[in-house]
């Protein structure tokens, strides 16, 4: 079973990039309206119906997860959308965590924040959170993601919602990079962060 704000998060990123921007082609709006996925009656349907699980903290079969999945990565923007999508998971995943567990974060991240962040990867994207030295390493084990993308397009997923939950909690900058994937014949995917360059700063 997967946590509903898993397939919510997924469905509200492709929504928002279907989204058509302001552009004055008013006369296309229903054309272009029909063609896209995250427009349709379907979706509309589909986001309340998670809106109402989330609301209860259920799980739902991982199956539809992974047709999900399988068909947000044919899309040219699916890296687009997973990203998206992972930073929603974890926006909402820290939402669903008491006051006080939130407030125990911002006070003392270093301390605190990481052990909140990590239940955090645990109960919602059933990732688990460890720190090797100082540097925080994040895996899964669950294979639906790369069942449903054999490519690994859905690890992007992982990436931004694990950098966005440390960043949430820990007030990390920087990005979890892909550092084995199953996609490639590992036995699980890992991330390990990497802070910004700071050429870039």
């Amino acid at each position: 079973m997967v946590h509903s704000i898993v397939p919510l998060a997924v469905l509200e990123a492709v929504r928002n990039l279907d989204t058509p921007v302001e552009d004055g082609l008013t006369e296309f709006a229903e054309e272009l309206l029909s063609k896209r996925l995250g427009l349709s009656p379907t979706v509309t349907l589909q986001l309340a119906q998670y809106e109402a699980l989330v609301r209860r903290d259920a799980r739902v079969e991982r199956a539809h997860v992974e047709a999900l999945l399988r068909l947000v990565g044919r899309r040219p923007d699916a890296d687009l959308v997973f990203a998206d999508a992972g930073r929603r998971i974890a926006r909402r995943a820290v939402r669903r965590l008491l006051v006080t567990s939130r407030a125990a974060a911002r006070l003392a991240p270093r301390m605190v924040g990481f052990g909140v962040a990590r239940r955090a990867a645990r109960a919602v994207l059933g990732g688990e959170l460890r720190r090797e030295g100082q540097v925080p390493v994040a895996g899964v084990r669950d294979t639906f993601a790369i069942t449903a993308t054999p490519d690994g397009a859905a690890c992007t997923l992982y990436a931004s919602g694990f950098s966005e939950l440390l960043r949430l909690l820990t007030g990390f900058e920087g990005a979890m990079v892909h550092a084995s994937c199953r996609a490639a014949g590992a036995e699980r995917c890992e991330w390990r962060a990497a802070s910004p360059d700071p050429r870039q700063q």
